[in-house]
């Protein structure tokens, strides 16, 4: 009989369990300082021998949180993992003006990131969604610190879909705009925020949209509507890529991201049963997929 796995990321959302809970007892919460702004860090230390360090970029509207169920099993394989809020995301602070939040500016951060932190020169990054199309640009500013790019449920250019009736809606209604389409898309009450009727996962869910910064979240559409191919720049840097994505992920067209592997002669592994967020779906098995991709560069 195989071994009982521990539950993965959604599993322990529907007993309640939001996020910011599923952090292991052993991680540590912490902040970086750069232009002036707390960007939180959360770190957790390899258990045994020191194989390598990874460090994890979360998407639009997200935070650090939303890896945290990865950290444990990542750490038992050797890793260092940090992971961190980018700049006006929940848990860190940001200027409240859309030019803070350029693209160029991003990129940097990662840069500071692992300078402040002391994480050297082989660090192994991982970008979720939004936060691949800013490793992108970090690698292409300066791909010395990095030993390998894992494109996670992440693409090559602008995904296409809603993004403009998106940011016309944020621009108008504010970031409680996502709230009310997300709700007006699965079939629930768009004002259950008000009337105080959302369950405490949902609440989570909503309290970290509603303290990300607006003007992070309009910069960030921005940066996904004005998307272009990197692809050749990025095979240029010599740097070993994986593009990982569930099965069923719906943000970037998998089509789009299978040839992005393709071009780059990248490895490509599709995990089943999972969507976006394949690390919340799958937790275990993204982890060990990981931790095989470093163990090899």
């Amino acid at each position: 009989m195989s071994a009982q796995l521990p539950p993965n990321g959604t599993e322990l959302e529907a007993k309640g369990i939001s996020l910011d809970l599923q952090i292991p007892e052993r991680a540590v919460r912490g902040h970086v300082e750069i232009d002036g702004y707390k960007l939180a860090t959360i770190t957790i230390e390899p258990v045994g021998e020191h194989v390598g360090t990874a460090l994890l970029v979360p998407g639009y509207t997200s935070s650090a949180d939303t890896f945290n169920g990865l950290l444990q099993p990542l750490s038992e394989r050797g890793y260092k993992v940090v992971t961190f809020s980018q700049r006006g995301q929940c848990l860190s602070e940001g200027p409240d003006d859309t030019a803070g939040y350029e693209l160029p500016r991003l990129g940097q951060d990662i840069h500071e990131v692992i300078q402040k932190l002391g994480l050297g020169t082989d660090v192994h990054l991982l970008g979720h969604s939004f936060g691949g199309v800013v490793s992108i640009e970090a690698i292409l500013q300066d791909h010395s610190p990095f030993a390998s790019l894992t494109m996670w449920n992440s693409g090559p250019r602008n995904m296409g879909g809603d993004l403009l009736e998106q940011r016309a809606g944020l621009i108008e209604h504010g970031p409680r705009a996502y709230f009310v389409g997300n709700q007006l898309a699965t079939g629930n009450d768009p004002e259950a925020d008000l009337k105080g009727e959302l369950n405490v996962i949902e609440q989570y869910y909503y309290d970290r949209l509603m303290s990300t910064n607006p003007a992070q979240l309009e910069a960030g559409i921005n940066i996904l509507i004005d998307q272009v191919d990197r692809t050749l720049e990025l095979s240029r840097t010599g740097i070993p890529v994986l593009v990982s994505h569930g099965a069923n992920d719906d943000a970037w067209p998998i089509e789009m991201q299978r040839v992005m592997a393709e071009q780059l002669g990248a490895d490509y592994w599709v995990i089943a049963n999972a969507g976006h967020s394949a690390h919340a779906d799958r937790t275990h098995a993204s982890a060990q997929l990981l931790a095989t991709f470093w163990d090899e560069h």
